[in-house]
């Protein structure tokens, strides 16, 4: 019978920068980077760390310049890296949007299989905290329709880990949207080591079944509530 993994409890904040840490770890070709990510820490403070542990060549900052964070990820993808790059804002992944559905979500297919690009584009996404316009967007939808790309959205600490570790390690382009009202909000035990969730069966729950519609991410956790 195997031992019970060691545990802690965590926040999604937390077991995301421990699936961060698990995959630098495991894998050389996995870099970090984006806006203040690096010695900050990101402006949620999910990359805390992570650069004074492994150097600022595999975690790094970038300019405040989203196309130019997604498009050098798909160089960086395609010849062989493993890039998590962190847009800050929900919001502020539009000046890349012609870089994601034009080239990451193509890749694959526009190469006939000889290039893939296994990235994984990581931002906080929804509302609730009272921020101001481009800070508080919920654009999945936009996403979820474009062939080629799988979008993840975590609903609890447990969660948040094994799917950002799974999205790490497939060999497809991921949109990892984390649900900023719920980053601290919840917490959970969680396993220290490594472990993966499949992204190819969504979690659902006996009262969601029930349900016409599905919720996902902080609306998961309500939904179960009432």
């Amino acid at each position: 019978m195997d031992a019970r993994p060691e545990m802690k409890v965590m926040t999604i904040v937390d077991a995301l920068n421990s699936a961060m840490d698990v995959k630098l770890a495991d894998d050389p070709n996995v870099v970090i980077y984006g806006e203040d990510v690096g010695l900050e820490g990101g402006v949620f403070r999910v990359t805390t760390g992570l650069q004074k542990k492994y150097g600022e060549e595999r975690v790094f900052d970038t300019p405040l310049a989203e196309s130019g964070i997604v498009g050098t990820a798909v160089g960086m993808a395609a010849a062989g890296l493993r890039p998590v790059v962190e847009i800050q804002f929900d919001g502020f992944i539009y000046p890349a949007f012609n870089q994601i559905v034009a080239h990451v979500a193509r890749m694959r297919a526009r190469s006939r299989g000889r290039y893939f690009l296994p990235m994984v584009i990581r931002a906080p996404y929804g509302g609730g905290i009272k921020a101001i316009e481009m800070h508080s967007e919920s654009m999945e939808a936009l996403f979820a329709h474009i062939p080629g790309l799988k979008v993840v959205i975590p609903s609890t600490p447990y969660d948040a880990k094994g799917l950002l570790i799974s999205s790490i390690e497939i060999d497809d382009p991921v949109i990892f949207f984390e649900p900023k009202r719920s980053y601290r909000s919840i917490k959970q035990e969680v396993p220290l080591g490594k472990y993966a969730i499949p992204l190819e069966k969504a979690k659902v729950s006996k009262r969601e079944a029930m349900s016409p519609s599905s919720p996902t991410g902080r609306w998961q956790g309500t939904f179960r509530k009432r």
